[in-house]
């Protein structure tokens, strides 16, 4: 065995079970790149380890009924970072069923980045991809995900827009001040009506933080449809929310 095959199995010997890793977690240098993909392939055909996606692999985990697919959020992981760096997150119903706003799971991992890639499956998942062209930060997830909300309000299954405006002024209320001017300034990347419809929640139930950004962001002869009522929002006719 070379060198380079001989430290690649020992890492993925020390790896536990359920394990997704790629060259960066390998430490492979560039030089090292074709004898490492040779020495993958040969534990790939072995069993040993299993393709996840291009570049991405996993160690199967072992149980009385085979060998079992990586956990959902390390398959995530694998999807949303790429070399050691951040480049999108999770988004959709997924999320939505975690925020309280839906009953409905889905099998479907829907992955928010800067450069979307054709839909695919991996491990029993389907893949879809949809583009958010914003710059952030492992701690600015939980806000997108809230603001992701907020643009498919309308949309979201089993709940009204109303139902979901109230869980999300709740999960946006435990949030830190900092937090919610952090939200705002999220929010700029968003589309206009995703803009409106936070402005109009923080201007009417949070007091003490501006939102002029997000009013001087809108188009003024814009309307924005939301299916949000005036009972939980009373101020909505002000940002042309209908």
């Amino acid at each position: 065995m070379s060198s380079i095959t001989e430290i690649i199995s020992k890492k993925i010997e020390n790896m536990p079970d359920g394990a997704v890793f790629d060259y960066a977690q390998l430490e492979i240098g560039s030089d090292q790149f074709v004898t490492a993909a040779q020495s993958l392939s040969r534990l790939t055909r072995k069993g040993v380890i299993a393709r996840l996606s291009r570049g991405k692999y996993y160690k199967p985990q072992q149980s009385k009924f085979g060998n079992s697919r990586p956990r959902e959020a390390a398959i995530v992981n694998a999807l949303t970072v790429r070399q050691n760096k951040r480049i999108g997150y999770l988004t959709g119903l997924s999320v939505y069923n975690q925020l309280g706003l839906t009953s409905q799971v889905s099998n479907t991992l829907v992955i928010a980045t800067a450069s979307p890639l054709q839909p695919k499956q991996i491990e029993g998942y389907n893949v879809k991809y949809v583009r958010r062209n914003v710059s952030f930060s492992d701690e600015d997830i939980p806000l997108l995900q809230l603001l992701d909300a907020l643009r498919d309000i309308k949309t979201i299954p089993d709940a009204t827009p109303d139902d979901s405006f109230k869980i999300l002024k709740q999960r946006i209320a435990d949030l830190p001040k900092v937090k919610k001017e952090r939200l705002i300034s999220l929010a700029l990347s968003f589309n206009p009506g995703t803009r409106a419809l936070l402005g109009a929640l923080i201007e009417n139930y949070f007091k003490g933080i501006s939102v002029s950004k997000l009013r001087q962001s809108i188009n003024r002869i814009s309307i924005f449809e939301t299916g949000v009522s005036s009972e939980v929002l009373p101020n909505k006719n002000s940002w042309n929310l209908i």
